[in-house]
């Protein structure tokens, strides 16, 4: 297949692009950057100078839409979170408007979402079979306006909403692992937040598998089949680094160096990938024990 992807040199593209050229799909990868070298299976298309890139006589069958500035890789000033939001609307909506300018039109559109379109709790179970009121906070309202534009393609759509995604070189987990360096691992507040998690592979495996699956429409929930709470996280992984998880780090302490932000580690919801498995998608890092083990090792 002709897979066309934007945000393709990212942290999930750069695990997905070569599971796609390996499964033997020609990838198209929308970027800014110059002086990218496409080869017979990869090609590299600059995008978001104005007008639509020219793909006359290519037939892309599924697009990808990966783009967005990090969440959180910086503090969350007015500017950054104008930026963050700007950057996932702005992108899905050019993308949107080349899906309709293609002929034939793609049969899919896989979108990046995020489970922060859920609102914190430590009693509620979201399912992506029901229809839950979405959250009042900055990532809500992201995730509502990312979504509304992606829903303007036209063609089938899913929205992954990801959640914790842990990686190497890449995600959560290098935030997560920081203070467990310096030998001051432990629960972040009060440790009760619910974290909603997923290996990296299983990332990739859930996009390869949904790409195949005609029955997968809608909101998706990208996650683990079992969250844990942050107490439990973070005694795993100081388990699996060999270091302490005992000490504690207050909320208030967090706040205060990350700012607004600091709601993605001290805030969180308990989410189940219903629709994935029934539809009996397996993954291959279910529980969090093996899933950091694999992440830490040497």
């Amino acid at each position: 297949m002709n897979i066309l992807i934007a945000g393709g040199t990212g942290f999930i593209g750069q695990h997905l692009v070569p599971t796609l050229l390996d499964k033997g799909h020609v990838v198209y990868i929308l970027t800014r950057q110059d002086g990218k070298v496409s080869t017979d299976n990869i090609h590299y298309i600059k995008w978001l100078g104005g007008s639509l890139p020219d793909l006359a006589g290519v037939s892309i069958d599924i697009c990808i839409n990966l783009a967005g500035a990090g969440i959180a890789d910086k503090r969350w000033t007015e500017d950054r979170k104008q930026l963050i939001l700007d950057s996932r609307v702005d992108a899905t909506t050019e993308l949107v408007r080349m899906i309709h300018s293609l002929k034939p039109k793609p049969r899919l559109l896989i979108n990046a979402s995020a489970i922060g379109v859920y609102p914190t709790s430590q009693t509620t179970f979201f399912l992506d079979t029901e229809e839950h009121v979405a959250a009042d906070n900055f990532l809500a309202e992201t995730v509502i306006s990312w979504e509304k534009a992606a829903r303007a393609s036209g063609i089938r759509t899913v929205f992954t909403r990801f959640g914790l995604i842990l990686g190497k070189d890449g995600g959560s987990l290098p935030l997560l692992t920081k203070q467990f360096s310096f030998l001051v691992g432990g629960p972040l507040g009060d440790g009760n937040q619910w974290y909603s998690w997923i290996h990296i592979d299983d990332v990739v495996a859930a996009i390869v598998f949904i790409m195949t699956n005609e029955r997968i429409d809608g909101a998706v929930n990208v996650t683990a089949p079992h969250p844990v709470q942050q107490k439990k996280f973070a005694e795993l992984l100081g388990q699996a680094m060999n270091r302490p998880a005992k000490v504690a780090t207050p909320a208030s302490m967090i706040r205060l160096a990350m700012g607004e932000r600091a709601m993605l580690i001290l805030k969180g919801q308990r989410v189940y990938p219903q629709k994935l498995l029934n539809q009996n998608f397996t993954f291959k890092f279910p529980q969090i024990e093996a899933a950091l083990v694999d992440l830490v090792k040497e």
